[in-house]
C-alpha cells in the first residue's frame, strides 16, 4: 500500500502540474472536480477549493486558502495565503483580499447545532481587506471599500468607506481614493 503523502515523481492527477512549457497554474492544491476555474486562474499549492465553486479569469488563489462551497469569486479578483471563505460567499470583481483574512458564516458556532443558519459574506467588486481582518457572519462590504489590516468587522461597510481597528469603525479617507 503506498503512502498517499509521498509524491512519486509522477503527479497523482493532472491538476497538480501544468505541463513544463508554461508556469504551474495548479500545484499540490484540491480542486474538487464540479468547481469552475476561469481562464488564466492560477491556485497556488495546498489550496482547497471545494464543490460548486466559481471562479472568474485571471484570478490567483494563495497557498493555504481554502474557498468554502458554492462561493462565487469574480474576475480579476486576488485572494492571499491562509485566506478562509466559508461556503456561498460571494466575492465580486476586482478585489484583494489579503493574507490570513477569515471570513465567518455563523453567528452562534456550536457542533451539530439544530438550528445552524449560514450568512456568509458578500464582498463588493474593487473592494480591499488587509491582512489578517477579520469578517464577522452576514457582513456586505461595499464597493471599493477598504478595511485595515487586522480589522474585525462587525457591520455592514458602506461603498468607498475606510473602516480599521477592533471593531472597525470608519474613518474619513486620506485623499488615498479608489473610487
Amino acid at each position: 500500500m503506498s503512502d498517499p503523502f509521498v509524491w512519486s515523481a509522477e503527479p497523482p492527477d493532472p491538476l497538480y502540474h501544468a505541463p513544463p512549457s508554461e508556469p504551474p497554474r495548479y500545484s499540490r492544491c484540491f480542486i474538487d472536480q464540479s468547481a469552475v476555474i476561469g481562464e488564466g486562474t492560477y491556485i497556488w499549492h495546498f489550496a482547497v477549493i471545494l464543490a460548486g465553486v466559481v471562479i472568474g479569469d485571471h484570478s490567483s488563489v494563495g497557498a493555504h486558502a481554502e474557498i468554502g462551497r458554492g462561493s462565487r469569486i469574480g474576475a480579476h479578483t486576488r485572494i492571499g495565503h491562509g485566506v478562509f471563505l466559508p461556503a456561498g460567499t460571494q466575492i465580486g470583481h476586482h478585489v484583494f483580499i489579503g493574507p490570513g483574512v477569515i471570513a465567518a458564516d455563523d453567528k452562534y458556532p456550536r457542533v451539530e447545532h439544530p438550528t445552524y443558519l449560514a450568512q456568509p459574506p458578500q464582498i463588493d467588486d474593487y473592494a480591499s481587506i488587509g491582512a489578517g481582518a477579520i469578517i464577522l457572519p452576514g457582513v456586505h462590504v461595499g464597493s471599493g471599500a477598504v478595511i485595515g489590516a487586522g480589522a474585525i468587522v462587525t457591520h455592514d461597510v458602506s461603498s468607498h468607506a475606510l473602516v480599521y481597528g477592533v471593531p472597525a469603525r470608519e474613518f474619513p479617507p486620506d485623499g488615498d481614493t479608489l473610487r
